[in-house]
């Protein structure tokens, strides 16, 4: 029987030294531990629209090994694949075709007949996507696309899409939205590893679907452990956090946020974190000295007032309406001490 592996957003790109080969290494261990004839990428193999030559060969050479793996590997183009807005699906992402490849770049919507997968890659008209999704045979026809689906519902922010679940004619698994999550018939899957800092606490999964006599099963997911991963943690929390912080199975980028100064440089810091922890790369979070709450403890002068003109009960309201530990006295006597001094000026 078939096995169909499903990957969602990859993203591959260079962040820091080493972190576009362990993208790879991870994506072949994914596929050597699944074992699937069949393998369904959901878009946005690229994080940037004109990736560096470094990532399209690395990627490149990454589907070449993946020919002995898989009978079928499809591709979808995402948004971050397209090299513009257009919907003509002019893609970098032709570059992983090759003759007699079992790699199979989704420009524009497939239906496989064979398979009864319906491809949808992304479309910036929401309108194509829908008429796109009435293109599903039957019950038996499984949908695979790169697009927004957010019905409030869910709770998922920052996209915006006119596409309802009434529009999902078929089981439909898409991309393109990092959180895994499940409404009905429509499964977003998620994305392999985090690929951010905003992501830090996401778990991160991988789909398996598989042939049966009457059509594919259900979709199982399955959580990934290892490779690429954002963590974010307090500077005084990190010898309590040691142990999830230095975990092997992980390529990880470490988020320090720090609420005081130290007497150690940035450089220094950052560096002495890095080898205590194993990770691969640190990052430094300082919070702001400045809190937006100070202007409520420092005075009760409302700056949304307007003043037609300066004059001394003006001042002398801003004065009393301080909450400084210096006395108001001390205050007003440095006042006097300018207006005297003004007043000499304007006498000279």
């Amino acid at each position: 029987m078939r096995k169909c592996l499903i990957i969602g957003d990859t993203h591959y790109d260079t962040k820091c030294e080493g972190y576009l080969e362990n993208q790879v290494e991870s994506t072949l261990r994914i596929v050597k531990e699944y074992k699937p004839t069949h393998i369904v990428f959901l878009g946005d193999i690229y994080h940037h629209r004109k990736p560096t030559p470094e990532v399209i060969v690395a990627v490149q050479n990454m589907f070449y090994a993946l020919r002995t793996l898989a009978e079928n590997i499809y591709v979808l183009r995402g948004n971050h694949d397209s090299q513009n807005r257009n919907d003509d699906g002019l893609t970098v992402l032709d570059t992983l075709e090759w003759p007699h490849s079992p790699v199979r770049v989704v420009k524009h919507t497939i239906l496989d007949p064979d398979l009864n997968f319906l491809l949808i890659p992304h479309y910036e008209d929401d309108e194509v996507i829908k008429k796109h999704l009435l293109s599903a045979k039957d019950g038996k026809t499984i949908a695979f696309g790169h697009f927004s689906y957010t019905p409030k519902h869910l709770g998922i922010r920052g996209f915006e899409s006119s596409i309802k679940l009434d529009d999902f004619k078929c089981r439909t698994i898409l991309g393109h939205i990092h959180k895994h999550l499940k409404d009905e018939h429509v499964t977003i899957l998620g994305t392999p590893w985090t690929t951010n800092f905003g992501e830090s606490d996401k778990e991160n999964f991988v789909g398996v679907i598989e042939e049966t006599p009457d059509g594919w099963g259900p979709l199982n997911k399955f959580k990934v452990g290892y490779g690429p991963r954002f963590y974010e943690a307090p500077y005084d929390a990190l010898e309590a956090m040691a142990e999830e912080i230095s975990d092997p199975n992980y390529f990880t980028l470490l988020r320090v946020t720090v609420d005081k100064f130290t007497d150690d440089p940035p450089s220094l810091l950052r560096s002495d974190i890095a080898n205590k922890f194993k990770v691969a790369h640190v990052d430094l979070k300082f919070q702001p000295v400045y809190d937006e709450t100070l202007n409520d403890r420092l005075s009760g002068y409302d700056p949304n007032v307007p003043l037609t003109v300066i004059d001394t009960d003006i001042i002398g309201k801003y004065i009393e309406e301080q909450c400084s530990t210096i006395p108001k006295e001390k205050l007003e006597e440095g006042l006097n001490i300018i207006k005297d001094y003004a007043d000499q000026e304007a006498e000279g």
